[in-house]
């Protein structure tokens, strides 16, 4: 299929489930062409029959790959060599569990290529064309963790503190020029992240209870539409943060210790 050099295509990693296909399908209502990525073909696949029963007419391509390897993101930055990109959903990421000392390291490394190295690397691929039209939305997905550190999840949280860093002074960047950059932080939320743990962390305090997606979705693209820096989804949630930046970092550490202590053996989270 050509490349539409005159319509604004919409991008979003991660989009064979959870927060990404919800993504994906709220996007194509809007009649906006789509490039979907995901590791797992086949349920990308049905995400994108199930987008083009939604939004008949959309065009919806797709680019099946692993962020996490160099070869992944070459695939998807080619795909999107010469398009028009307006909007940009950073969603793809996974996340490890348990103390530090017990968790594959290469599973760590893997952790920080996807919820890092290549966000940045996708953003660089369509800031300046953004830039150089005057118009274009970034949305990175965060998480609630980005506010304080996470022990047990130490490596996560300190992505996702990343992920909102980058946001925010990227947001100061742009002001101005058309273009904005949205970081999204929800709090645990049912996306089969949890449930595809090997460990039960249904009791912890983080865990416990878990919000539904849609409303984070609808969030989400709400605030990149008017072009704020920070979303925090969920009232407990925004307390909870603005909590954690008026206390310093050892206390949040001590808490979300308390909150993410495992009463379970070492697990590890796949890809959202």
């Amino acid at each position: 299929m050509p490349k539409n050099q005159e319509a604004g295509w919409a991008v979003v990693t991660g989009a064979s489930s959870g927060l990404g296909a919800l993504f994906a399908e709220k996007l194509a209502q809007r009649g906006v062409p789509l490039v979907l990525t995901g590791r797992a073909e086949a349920r990308l696949t049905e995400v994108q029959q199930r987008v083009r029963q939604l939004a008949p007419g959309v065009e919806v391509e797709l680019v099946a790959g692993d962020l996490g390897t160099a070869a992944g993101v070459d695939a998807l930055v080619g795909a999107l060599d010469g398009r028009v990109v307006d909007v940009l959903v950073n969603n793809a990421g996974f996340g490890t569990y348990g103390p530090l000392h017990e968790i594959d390291p290469a599973r760590d490394r893997a952790l920080i290529a996807v919820n890092v190295d290549a966000l940045v690397r996708l953003t660089h691929a369509v800031l300046p064309g953004m830039l150089a039209r005057g118009r274009g939305r970034i949305l990175n997905v965060a998480s609630t963790i980005a506010f304080q550190p996470g022990p047990y999840q130490a490596t996560y949280g300190a992505s996702k503190a990343f992920v909102l860093s980058f946001s925010q002074a990227l947001w100061a960047e742009t002001r101005g020029s058309g273009v904005t950059v949205t970081a999204l932080c929800p709090g645990a939320t049912r996306t089969g992240f949890v449930e595809a743990l090997d460990g039960d962390v249904s009791q912890t305090a983080v865990y416990k209870r878990l919000a539904s997606p849609e409303p984070v979705v609808a969030a989400g693209l709400r605030a990149m539409d008017r072009g704020r820096p920070v979303v925090v989804t969920g009232l407990q949630n925004r307390l909870m943060t603005t909590a954690s930046r008026l206390s310093p970092g050892w206390v949040g550490a001590l808490i979300g210790g308390r909150m993410l202590r495992p009463g379970a053996p070492l697990a590890v989270a796949p890809a959202k």
